[in-house]
């Protein structure tokens, strides 16, 4: 499913118009006990917010885990189980994290192979000639590494962390011209990137009880290169990440 503003934003006004509806409808007494048990739950509300965050490729994850526990607590309702919320939610997280990685990985691997290069928006941009150099794979299980990069012409990568931490010293590399795809999954873990101040960075991480922060101090003096842009992407779960400059 490729992003596409205009369709969330549609399926947003038509939650907002069918919520109305069917509060307004409660309020008269219209709606059966039977139809009202469905339509106003916890479960219809994770279900709704997992098939929104299916129209967004950084989200997507998200989605899947929201649609899985809404979903089978949905079909709790009528077929009674005696599991609790927990002993449902960390089997699907970790199910999902498998396949999330699996699929980043292997996403990652195709842009780095591709001959063209693609932003978030999906403008495909020339990727010129690089070497394995200029690109970053690192993974942190249940460890801890530090790396510098020196690369001239770095194009981005990926950045493994569960259960352990990276730091990235980025401070002596350049960034090729264009846009450069970095994919971080962080999952109980985190990583820190040292890059240099006029470097322009834009995150969209799906984040879940984390976060990646831009702690970088903005100096005037020093402008941004526009033509330069690192896209950090990836998912973020009871995890985080900081970006600094020196």
């Amino acid at each position: 499913m490729n992003e596409n503003p205009r369709s969330r934003t549609f399926f947003f006004a038509v939650i907002i118009i069918a919520a109305g509806i069917v509060l307004l409808l409660d309020g008269l007494g219209v709606v059966p006990w039977e139809v009202r048990r469905i339509l106003i739950s916890w479960p219809m509300l994770l279900i709704v917010a997992g098939i929104y965050s299916l129209f967004s490729d950084q989200h997507r994850v998200l989605g899947y885990l929201l649609l899985g526990v809404g979903g089978f607590f949905m079909i709790n309702k009528f077929y009674f189980f005696n599991i609790s919320f927990w002993q449902v939610v960390w089997p699907l997280v970790l199910i999902v994290i498998g396949v999330s990685i699996i699929l980043k990985h292997n996403n990652t691997r195709r842009q780095l192979s591709d001959p063209e290069r693609f932003t978030p928006e999906g403008d495909s941009i020339p990727n010129g000639i690089g070497s394995d150099n200029d690109y970053i794979d690192e993974v942190s299980i249940f460890s801890g590494s530090e790396k510098t990069i020196t690369s001239k012409n770095f194009r981005g990568g990926k950045i493994t962390s569960i259960f352990g931490g990276s730091e990235i010293n980025l401070t002596q590399a350049q960034l090729a011209h264009g846009n450069n795809n970095l994919e971080v999954t962080a999952i109980f873990g985190g990583s820190t990137l040292i890059v240099p101040p006029d470097w322009q960075i834009k995150v969209n991480v799906t984040a879940v009880f984390g976060g990646i922060s831009d702690k970088r101090y903005k100096r005037q003096d020093v402008p941004t290169d526009e033509t330069k842009i690192l896209y950090i992407n990836g998912l973020v779960l009871f995890g985080g990440g900081e970006i600094k400059s020196y």
